[in-house]
């Protein structure tokens, strides 16, 4: 391990210096793109120089490789755009800096945010905190990576299908996606504008908490005489066909609920995830590529969206792209297809509105990913799963997707597990009822600690 830094003396020098210390012993997790030692220690020092005063305490951020940085480069995770580098902060980025966040560095990620294991081809694939012989999840896997492993509290990731809420359950950490528009969106790499939103990843539910206020401004939600919670249990897919380490923690986190101040509501789910999967893959494909298009033209970037596209490194997900997202692609789903795919989610968050509303639950609960993490370049395609094969993207998404697609909000906790590698449980709230889902976390984080 290297020497700790000597040369910072203020709280904010300190701070940056041990930083600074722990992403270097934990670089073999290949967490950085650009990791900023000069500029984290400029700002520090800035920081120090005007005293503490009415600023905010500083504290550390590390940002996925989609969001901008003002003055650091945004691959995107891809070779065509590493040499791209923002003039301005991301509002994101900017809301948290001017709440006292100094940013260390941009992190690893899927290329592009189209997977879920985050071994990228042309940055190095990123290890697991739990154990760096495991691939860390995706697409925001370095910000999972570098929380989980102490580089920081907090950090920020962006979510289509489950990229931040995937990471933050398969590194043992918390997560949160927020409800489709809450979060501003402009300055980030776009997959689906849809889809699309960033969402903090930290080492405590409280600072995730923070964070999303920090975002929004939004207040806690008030908390009167605590009423149990009614939760939901899903019936079909979300609890079904796991990984035996991800069973027994979802299992024991069911018995604990069980009569804490809980009410479990069996629900109906197959719905949800057949409608997923009719509609998920066509509202990316059918947006992505315009979507980059104008981001590209807006931020005078470089490449096209073309030449972005033909330069991808990883060549499994080059052939997924020439086959569906240019128009020409025989698997493009065209404006007809797109039509019909929004047409689907607004069916699909009609279902999620009636679930909620008829059962009256806080939250539908399930285990974050079927699987645990997995050894690093072996099962970047297929993974074993109770005697078959199955599609590693998918079954890594597969119940964080359609509450992603629906644009719902959806927080990962960490379960207890023993001898496994981390386990995460998500919770699913309406539309637009963050802060509620967010006091609900609360208290389940609680019991099934308990």
């Amino acid at each position: 391990m290297p020497a700790p830094h000597t040369t910072g003396r203020g709280p904010a020098q300190r701070l940056v210096s041990a930083a600074l210390d722990r992403a270097a012993a934990v670089g073999h997790l290949n967490a950085f793109i650009t990791l900023d030692v000069e500029g984290a220690r400029v700002a520090a020092a800035r920081r120090d120089a005007r005293g503490t005063g009415a600023d905010p305490a500083p504290w550390c951020l590390v940002v996925k490789d989609n969001i901008h940085v003002a003055g650091l480069p945004n691959s995107a995770g891809t070779p065509a755009l590493a040499a791209f580098v923002p003039a301005a902060d991301a509002p994101v980025v900017a809301a948290l800096r001017s709440a006292g966040a100094i940013v260390l560095g941009k992190t690893n990620m899927h290329e592009l945010s189209l997977g879920a294991t985050s071994c990228n081809r042309t940055f190095g694939a990123v290890g697991n905190a739990a154990d760096p012989a495991l691939f860390a999840g995706g697409s925001s896997g370095g910000t999972a990576a570098a929380v989980a492993a102490g580089v920081t509290e907090a950090g920020l990731g962006t979510d289509t299908g489950g990229s931040v809420t995937v990471p933050a359950a398969l590194n043992g950490v918390y997560g949160l996606r927020p409800s489709a528009g809450r979060y501003p969106s402009a300055g980030i790499t776009p997959l689906s504008t849809t889809r699309d939103t960033a969402g903090p990843i930290a080492r405590t539910l409280d600072r995730l908490t923070a964070l999303d206020t920090l975002v929004t401004g939004e207040a806690a939600a008030r908390r009167g005489a605590e009423r149990p919670l009614r939760l939901g249990l899903p019936r079909q897919v979300f609890a079904e066909d796991l990984e035996a380490p991800v069973r027994t923690a979802w299992e024991a986190a069911v018995e604990r609920l069980t009569g804490a101040g809980t009410h479990w509501v069996p629900v109906d789910t197959a719905h949800l995830a057949a409608a997923d999967a009719r509609v998920g893959f066509p509202l990316v494909f059918g947006e992505f590529t315009a979507a980059l298009s104008r981001y590209l033209d807006e931020h005078r970037a470089g490449p096209t969206a073309v030449e972005v596209l033909a330069a991808v490194g990883d060549p499994d997900l080059a052939d997924l792209l020439r086959a569906t997202a240019l128009p020409d692609a025989p698997g493009f789903p065209g404006p007809a297809g797109l039509r019909s795919a929004l047409a689907g989610r607004a069916a699909l968050q009609a279902s999620y509105a009636d679930l909620f509303a008829a059962n009256g639950l806080d939250a539908l609960v399930c285990p974050t990913v079927p699987v645990c993490a997995r050894p690093l370049h072996r099962y970047e395609d297929s993974l074993p799963l109770n005697g078959r094969d199955v599609s590693t993207f998918h079954t890594l998404i597969r119940n964080t997707s359609p509450a992603a697609t629906a644009g719902l909000p959806s927080v990962t906790l960490p379960l207890p597990v023993t001898g496994s590698a981390p386990v995460g449980l998500q919770l699913t709230g309406p539309r637009l009822a963050d802060r509620a889902l967010l006091a609900t976390a609360a208290r389940v984080d609680v019991l099934v600690r308990a």
